[in-house]
């Protein structure tokens, strides 16, 4: 089961991370891992497991997920803070993404886990852009400011995207118990 925790943090503070990764040098092509270069979509690893990838964008992206973690507890909806990765990554509607589930044959197979992803663009709807989020056999809409709790090991995608704009998404892998 996917929640989406509602209203985490301001359109500013959005702005201003998605301002950080757009100008960063750090993006590369490993993702889908195992996948050719054509099925590949631009991603940042800002964090795995001990080691930070870019000191200010941990800095920042840690201090968004306190914020998920406080607006979550005020909905009842638990976010551990033991984190395993973050990353952003960039899509847009030339590359339709791919179905899948996530450590299931890893370091991280045996470790109970769950995710936390978001949209950084501000201005994002869902209804004229596209990219909402596909989890098992639902789709979830999120606005600017919701981030969206899952199980990583149930098949998931980002719905198709209808605009020419480039969809910039936080996640972070966190360890659940």
């Amino acid at each position: 089961m996917a929640t989406i925790v509602k209203n985490c943090c301001t359109p500013l503070f959005l702005d201003f991370l998605k301002h950080q990764v757009c100008k960063s040098r750090k993006w590369n092509f490993n993702y889908p891992m195992g996948k050719p270069f054509e099925d590949k979509h631009a991603k940042i690893d800002i964090i795995q497991g001990d080691t930070v990838h870019d000191d200010f964008l941990s800095g920042v992206s840690m201090s968004l997920l306190m914020l998920i973690h406080e607006k979550a507890k005020q909905q009842n909806i638990d976010v551990p803070l033991n984190l395993l990765f973050c990353g952003v990554s960039m899509k847009d509607k030339h590359r339709e993404d791919n179905i899948h589930t996530d450590h299931e044959k890893d370091e991280l197979k045996d470790t109970p886990i769950i995710k936390v992803l978001g949209i950084l663009n501000s201005d994002w709807n869902h209804e004229t852009d596209g990219g909402g989020f596909e989890h098992g056999n639902d789709t979830h809409e999120l606005e600017a400011g919701d981030f969206i709790v899952f199980d990583p090991r149930i098949k998931h995608r980002a719905e198709d995207i209808k605009s020419d704009k480039k969809r910039i998404a936080i996640d972070w892998t966190l360890q659940n118990g």
